[in-house]
């Protein structure tokens, strides 16, 4: 049988996130499609719709990730960390995950890549990826530091020294605005030359 959206239930869903009533939102949701409960998503604000998919099932959630449209579902994503963002791409298919991860800023595709633990999995990602010749996510770097724009070079090499342990070899640092939109990259020797006061911009 069809699942049909009522208001009745929309505004069930909503007061029940609002109470926090975990019970009632898994009894009503979890044996739904995700096709369904995207749906019903699309009824909800962001955090609403972030709260219920942190009380589902992983897979669950993942699937729904996948029904989410299109136009929306970057916007959405950027409300978790790239690690719950990987963790939701290692449970869908690597065409799906593709799909879903050309939807975000460079800065983020690799960020999420480089929590993905299958090696096989982001092996078939990378195939199905499609990048530009001139970015360097076209040899797909898994480690990376990223750096504000508005960060003094005193900042950016603590960050460099905070990271050291998990980043084997470092040339330039990724530098992103505050929406995390990747702006250019420095290299660390134009870094060590600067004083400690330059802005990274």
């Amino acid at each position: 049988m069809q699942f049909e959206i009522s208001r009745e239930f929309i505004d069930f869903i909503k007061n029940a996130v609002e109470e926090q009533n975990v019970e009632a939102l898994r009894e009503q949701l979890s044996d739904l499609p995700a096709v369904d409960i995207d749906t019903v998503l699309d009824e909800l604000n962001t955090q609403e719709a972030k709260y219920i998919l942190t009380l589902l099932d992983i897979e669950l959630s993942a699937e729904i990730i996948v029904y989410l449209d299109e136009d929306i579902r970057p916007t959405f994503l950027k409300s978790f960390s790239t690690k719950q963002i990987a963790d939701f791409i290692e449970l869908i298919d690597s065409d799906d995950a593709a799909d879903i991860l050309n939807e975000q800023d460079f800065i983020t595709k690799e960020e999420v890549i480089a929590h993905i633990s299958n090696e096989e999995k982001v092996g078939n990602i990378l195939d199905l990826l499609r990048y530009e010749e001139d970015i360097a996510g076209g040899l797909m770097a898994k480690e990376l530091i990223k750096a504000n724009l508005t960060w003094k070079v005193t900042e950016c090499i603590e960050e460099i020294r905070r990271q050291a342990e998990k980043v084997d070899k470092v040339y330039s640092v990724y530098v992103v605005d505050d929406q995390n939109n990747l702006k250019e990259r420095v290299s660390i020797k134009k870094l060590l030359l600067a004083s400690d006061s330059t802005l990274v911009a």
